[in-house]
């Protein structure tokens, strides 16, 4: 969540989306850190979905995919994605569905596996990045990196780009 919160100038957002939300344990964090916010997640698995609606009854969920997101332009401040990315069947389309439904001034941290820069180009994946490889696509959909640390010994990767 502070990563989320960087840069945000104190202000806490309205609405915070969660792609890949899972069983909406970020978004319960959320509630907690900014009581007055919309939640909202989005998750692929109808499972996760039925999950996080029982454990998270103020929040919104939605099944979908992030490269289509089911919300309406410029409806979030915030989003994040932890250890899901990965998983996008087309990358560059969910960040610039993201960079759809943000703000402008709005926020998006993604945490995800990443490649060492010395392991790249041994094991080719082309759904795990550098982090100058997240930089890049992050750029091309439309979002300023703002932020980009290595976690847990450079095996995750947290990014975050804000919408212009």
């Amino acid at each position: 969540m502070a990563l989320v919160a960087a840069g945000m100038d104190g202000t806490p957002p309205r609405a915070l989306l969660d792609v890949g939300c899972g069983t909406g344990r970020l978004l319960r964090r959320a509630a907690e850190r900014w009581p007055g916010a919309r939640l909202v997640g989005v998750d692929p698995a109808q499972g996760m979905i039925d999950a996080a609606r029982r454990l998270t009854p103020g929040a919104t969920f939605h099944q979908g995919q992030g490269e289509a997101l089911p919300l309406e332009d410029a409806s979030v401040d915030a989003a994040f994605s932890t250890i899901s990315f990965h998983h996008w069947a087309d990358q560059p389309a969910g960040l610039r569905e993201v960079r759809r439904v943000l703000r402008p001034g709005g926020r998006f941290c993604l945490v995800d596996i990443t490649l060492p820069r010395f392991v790249a180009p041994v094991i080719p994946h082309a759904r795990v990045h550098t982090r100058r490889e997240m930089a890049a696509l992050f750029a091309g959909a439309g979002l300023s990196v703002v932020i980009q640390k290595g976690l847990f010994g450079g095996t995750v990767a947290a990014t975050v780009g804000v919408k212009a």
